[in-house]
């Protein structure tokens, strides 16, 4: 159950930046690129000092705290808010010592950066650099906001230990037989007045005391040769590595593995206090490598066309907020030993291939051209001034991960197995007569539910592996969703009127193949719809469907007329 009295914040942030950049020609041969940019991003604070940040450890004190700024609304906490922070050992401070993004921001943010380029021949030229790039969030919404924190924003949320067993307000007058919650008790053990909060179940948000700085390495080793006066060829290794990303692991989360059904509120340091509440915090880290190869063909003998080919890879422990994909969340983000780290593995943007192809070629017609050079008036207005245009994308898919249909350890995550047979992925029509990708559910499996004293349970669910400890939380099973593949395709009709005006017509076909692309199965939100049980693997018939495409509804071909007058 959840309750908020969520309201709008006023924020604001500071930044500040600078650079010094040159290019020194060494000789006529190499020139060299030498950069230091310095960055400063401000944390985000409330301009009505209406904002509390929640530190569950390390800095300032290496202890949980509270910290609340001294404002007007400072004072406004209920004796049960402050009886339950004595209680779970975390200490209040009202103070301004700590600035008013309730923080530290990182100063030293000195970014160099340096750049090489080699003629060896008139033809070939090698390029090389490396540089160092800070960057800070863009903006706050509602989570991880610390003005959404008590006692000037709140929210409860109540979790039963099992189905069976009611929610209770331990305390409260209103509520039904045993504390337990009614109808008829409403929100009346939940008053939305910051002294009245009864503060069991309370919401308590934080950013990380301590706010490293993100940043990223980036290199690249380039090779390039003129093929033809028009023609180049380019290959190049290209790479960023990324450290102290932003990631939401969570508070108040369990901290030890433990049997399916023990209450969580024995697992958590905070258990007065609401769980897995929202917590960002600069410990996430990705690192992308990649093969990228380009020819390119500028405008000569009416062609110009440009081939791309990347091979690339990218591995992280930090995934996006809003667009997880289809990559799974932290399964022990705050276990001890486990942590973000646990789950370091392809980043849900990661595509292993794609290719471009793209370009347009006027036609040669008309006068001046290769055929009907001496065509003129209205023969020339008809064959002449044609031109194709085309655009083609074909990719790779991005990876699916596959968790664990049943839980495994008390409120932590879990990650399915392979069990060594094939995969069979693939778009098939299955025995529903729907649209799949996963062909063999017996590829994958997971391990068993523990019981009493961490002992894996036998055959719950059934055909799952039994295994303790860490590895009873399963592994990082992840395949390659379905792949995006689209061709765009133009005419062009120019007609001219007089030497400085001319027709354009136009006809464009949008994925003229009508070739649609899918989404993987269980992909949903934002309006999509998934199918109940398309990711389980245990004991449904469902398994592996899927349910929407990536572009507009069905992704069809679209085509468009356009005429455009140019004076």
């Amino acid at each position: 159950m959840f309750v908020s009295n969520i309201s709008l914040t006023d924020n604001g942030k500071s930044y500040y930046g600078g650079y010094v950049n040159d290019d020194w020609k060494v000789t006529p041969k190499l020139t060299v690129n030498l950069g230091v940019r310095y960055d400063f991003f401000g944390l985000v604070y409330e301009h009505h000092a209406n904002q509390a940040n929640f530190v569950p450890g390390g800095p300032p004190t290496g202890g949980p705290m509270y910290i609340i700024p001294t404002g007007p609304n400072a004072g406004n906490l209920s004796p049960s808010f402050l009886s339950l922070l004595a209680k779970d050992g975390i200490t209040l401070a009202t103070t301004g010592a700590y600035g008013t993004g309730l923080g530290h921001s990182q100063k030293g943010n000195f970014a160099p950066r340096i750049g090489l380029a080699y003629q060896f021949t008139p033809k070939l030229v090698v390029r090389t650099g490396f540089g160092i790039f800070y960057n800070g969030f863009e903006n706050r919404g509602f989570s991880p906001n610390l003005g959404e924190n008590y006692p000037f924003q709140f929210n409860f949320s109540f979790a039963s230990p099992n189905d069976t067993t009611p929610i209770t307000f331990p305390g409260c007058g209103t509520a039904g037989p045993g504390g337990s919650a009614t109808f008829e008790t409403g929100f009346s053990c939940t008053p939305l007045s910051p002294l009245l909060v009864n503060a069991s179940g309370l919401g308590l948000r934080g950013i990380q005391f301590n706010y490293q700085t993100p940043y990223s390495m980036g290199g690249n080793l380039t090779v390039q040769y003129q093929l033809t006066p028009s023609m180049s060829l380019q290959a190049g290794y290209v790479t960023s590595l990324a450290r102290h990303l932003e990631s939401f692991p969570g508070s108040n989360s369990p901290t030890s593995i433990a049997a399916s059904n023990t209450p969580e509120a024995t697992l958590v340091p905070f258990p007065d206090f609401g769980f897995n509440s929202s917590y960002a915090a600069t410990g996430g880290m990705s690192a992308y490598h990649s093969l990228q190869t380009k020819v390119e063909k500028q405008f000569a003998d009416g062609l110009n066309f440009l081939f791309t080919y990347t091979w690339s890879k990218t591995m992280s422990d930090a995934g996006d907020l809003l667009n997880g994909g289809s990559v799974a969340g932290y399964r022990a983000p705050n276990v001890p030993g486990l942590g973000m780290a646990f789950d370091y593995g392809l980043a849900d943007f990661d595509i292993r291939n794609v290719f471009h192809f793209s370009g347009g070629y006027e036609l040669p017609f008309g006068k001046g051209k290769h055929f009907m050079s001496d065509a003129s008036g209205i023969q020339d207005k008809l064959v002449g001034g044609w031109s194709l245009n085309w655009s083609t994308t074909l990719q790779g898919g991005q990876p699916i991960s596959l968790g664990c249909p049943s839980g495994t350890a008390s409120n932590l995550g879990c990650g399915g197995l392979f069990t060594g047979q094939p995969l069979d992925l693939g778009l098939h029509t299955d025995k529903n007569g729907l649209l799949s990708y996963f062909g063999n559910p017996a590829a994958f499996v997971q391990p068993c539910v523990l019981g009493a004293g961490g002992v894996p349970e036998a055959g719950t669910p059934a055909g799952c592996t039994p295994l303790t400890g860490a590895q009873a939380l399963g592994g990082i099973t992840q395949v390659p969703g379905p792949g995006f593949h689209r061709v765009d395709f133009s005419v062009f009709k120019v007609i001219p009127i007089r030497e400085r005006i001319q027709v354009q017509f136009r006809a464009e076909i949008f994925n003229i193949l009508n070739h649609p692309n899918f989404n993987a199965p269980g992909f949903g939100g934002n309006g999509v719809q998934s199918i109940s049980g398309s990711t389980n693997y245990v004991n449904n018939s469902t398994f592996g469907e899927i349910g929407s495409t990536r572009d507009a509804p069905y992704d069809p071909r679209q085509i468009q007329f356009a005429l455009k007058l140019v004076f």
